[in-house]
């Protein structure tokens, strides 16, 4: 230790009774130790690789690690979701519609055309299964925050006026799918679909209110503690509980082998949803509230019994989602507000891209012939969707004693699809019940409905105030 000038003492960090390292003989024992042995493991590492028998080097003999392509598709993904969801906010529109777009865009029908090696370096045939097993992952986290938002949905003394609407958005909309489907069966249905089977999911997937999306654009535009934002958020949740038991049932029974194995299939949801109802949710809530104040193990079970239900759909034969959805209607959901919003959050955030960007790399808009049978077709199912979401509702709405503005602004949110109309879309692919064409078409609609709400809401809302003012001027 050695006194400094300002008092303090100075450490040496040599060790007692050590001596300096002499520089020259320490840069001799360096080359000899590292830099020989180095050399020497290089000249090894290359007279091995001159030697090597190219018949035992053949490509594709041992494992490929997708590692830089899947977590680079992970990053640009997500950062592509955010980034047009952001832009589609900017103009006045849903996150959804931008994110829906971003899918799109990765998918081949942009990206795959511009730029076909990077389409096919970021997304390998060998990435994707496990990019759908994150969407399948964000699907049933979303249909179970939608079976809890249906549950949480209070009818305040407008149940019967919202019955007959919801009613009213269904068979209208169900009507026009089977219309079109009796018009577009002989060429454009699936090689999975019977002419019946087809039209119960045309008219169900044309009944469908995305009822996450409608929340959202109530909540932005101000509306979601009116009177007509709850009439509208009741509306879709009873006109989405119905159709998605229409579509559990499509399901059963599309693509059976036998009528018998489809009763079973039906008779084995029924015996579920029974279970579910009668034994499951108040022991749930048992369960539940004697871990009030254990988020940790609260959220445990949430999710596991949300993967368990999911799973047992799927054993059935129908979708792993109708099980997300049962399970969210089961649950209680005053004591869970806060789980719900944490899986809603990092569902939204991390998982639901992948679902964008799976539904995009299905809609190839060029292999599908881009031609004006397809542009036709579009328009077709994209004014049939209008209409019956739009006039049914709206008629409905002014019989129970709504004005006409205020039953024209309910048909209009009532006609947004958005995400659900995608997983019905998918669910209706995967079946075999839609042809490549007509899912491009489908999915153009859903976005085109989607697009058209805060348009059509801003033009009704100013139609209104131009009759307010001039009804004031003449007064």
């Amino acid at each position: 230790m050695t006194p400094t000038p300002t008092g303090t003492v100075e450490i040496d960090p040599r060790p007692s009774g050590s001596q300096t390292p002499r520089r020259g003989k320490g840069t001799l024992t360096y080359v000899l130790t590292a830099v020989l042995p180095a050399l020497a493991a290089l000249g090894l590492l290359v007279m091995l690789g001159t030697s090597a028998d190219p018949a035992r080097m053949s490509p594709g003999s041992g494992p490929v690690d997708h590692s830089v392509q899947l977590f680079a598709a992970i990053t640009v993904v997500i950062l592509a979701a955010r980034l047009f969801g952001r832009l589609a906010r900017s103009v006045g529109q849903p996150p959804v519609v931008g994110e829906i777009f971003a899918g799109l865009c990765l998918g081949p029908s942009v990206l795959g055309a511009l730029l076909p090696g990077a389409s096919a370096w970021l997304f390998p045939m060998e990435v994707r299964p496990v990019l759908q097993g994150l969407a399948d992952l964000g699907l049933i986290a979303l249909m179970f925050v939608v079976g809890q938002e249906t549950k949480q949905t209070s009818f305040r003394g407008q149940g019967g006026a919202a019955v007959t609407i919801a009613h009213a958005g269904i068979a209208g909309p169900f009507l026009g799918g089977a219309l079109l489907a009796s018009l577009l069966y002989r060429d454009w249905a699936g090689p999975q679909a019977s002419p019946v089977v087809f039209a119960m999911f045309l008219g169900s997937a044309l009944s469908i209110t995305a009822f996450p999306v409608l929340a959202r654009i109530l909540v932005e535009r101000n509306m979601f503690r009116t009177p007509l934002g709850r009439l509208s958020m009741l509306c879709a949740a009873i006109a989405d509980v119905v159709a998605w038991c229409l579509i559990a049932a499509m399901t059963a029974v599309a693509g059976r082998d036998t009528p018998a194995r489809a009763v079973l299939t039906v008779t084995l949801v029924i015996v579920y949803g029974v279970a579910m109802t009668w034994l499951v949710r108040p022991w749930l809530a048992r369960v539940l509230t004697a871990l009030e104040g254990r988020a940790e193990i609260r959220l445990l079970v949430l999710l596991a019994g949300l993967l368990a239900s999911s799973a047992v759909t799927s054993a059935i034969g129908i979708h792993a989602i109708f099980g997300a959805f049962l399970y969210g209607l089961c649950c209680p959901a005053g004591s869970l507000t806060r789980l719900t919003e944490r899986i809603n959050s990092v569902s939204g955030l991390l998982l639901l891209p992948f679902f964008f960007v799976g539904t995009g790399l299905r809609t190839d808009v060029w292999r599908s012939g881009f031609d004006a049978s397809l542009v036709g077709v579009t328009a077709l199912v994209v004014a049939v969707a209008m209409l019956g979401k739009l006039a049914g509702p709206m008629l409905m709405a002014r019989s129970t004693g709504l004005s006409w503005p205020d039953s024209a602004s309910l048909g209009v949110l009532l006609n947004a699809r958005g995400l659900t109309e995608l997983v019905v879309l998918n669910l209706g692919l995967a079946l075999g019940l839609l042809s490549e064409r007509l899912f491009v078409v489908l999915v153009a609609m859903a976005l085109v409905t989607t697009a058209a709400t805060a348009p059509l809401l801003s033009l009704l809302g100013r139609l209104t105030a131009r009759q307010r003012d001039g009804g004031a001027r003449r007064l």
